[in-house]
């Protein structure tokens, strides 16, 4: 371009081309569909928890899941010094391992007997919990993705605190028909 014309100058062909780009530059910049509907993204502090549970609709199962992440979001505002909502959401184990493998779920909380087999992965670690009276009906298996290491560490440390408080030890012996005075939960081989 700078050889297409011979009868100006260096600094003229060099001005020439330098607005030439600038304009090009200013062209590349403009939005393409002006006017098209825009996309926002919001982050969110709020840790998303699956919740698997094959006898969910038992009188006070609900609340015994929002106690859960209500008593793990406490723990997990203890350790960052700031409020950290923990968001509840029922899912099957399909969907929930779907969710867990792209990211649409931090953990997930499987309240059974059995880890469902579609949440074995190497992808993930698994906490288990059993209560102390050994009367359980049911056992937490509480699922954490290990691609967030920082992620992973914390709530592998907010987990084991979350099973001692009071309100989530009333909800669980509550729904295993136990004393909630003299209820426990320990960390279980997995």
């Amino acid at each position: 371009m700078l050889q297409s014309f011979p009868s100006l100058t260096l600094n003229e062909r060099l001005s020439m081309s330098l607005r030439f780009f600038v304009a090009l530059l200013a062209l590349a910049l403009i939005p393409a569909g002006a006017g098209a509907k825009e996309v926002k993204v919001e982050a969110s502090r709020a840790i998303k928890l699956a919740v698997i549970d094959a006898d969910r609709k038992a009188p006070g199962r609900e609340a015994f899941h929002q106690t859960f992440a209500d008593t793990l979001g406490y723990e997990l505002g203890q350790r960052l010094k700031e409020p950290t909502p923990v968001k509840p959401v029922t899912q099957d184990a399909d969907r929930a391992a779907f969710g867990l493998g792209n990211g649409i779920f931090d953990v997930a909380l499987v309240v059974g007997h059995n880890l469902p087999r579609a949440l074995v992965s190497s992808d993930f670690d698994v906490l288990k919990a059993a209560p102390t009276s050994g009367k359980g009906k049911f056992h937490l298996y509480f699922i954490i993705r290990k691609d967030d290491a920082s992620l992973a560490k914390l709530m592998q440390d907010a987990f084991p605190e979350a099973l001692k408080g009071q309100f989530f030890l009333r909800a669980y012996a509550k729904q295993l028909g136990e004393d909630p005075d003299h209820f426990g939960v320990v960390l279980a081989a997995k």
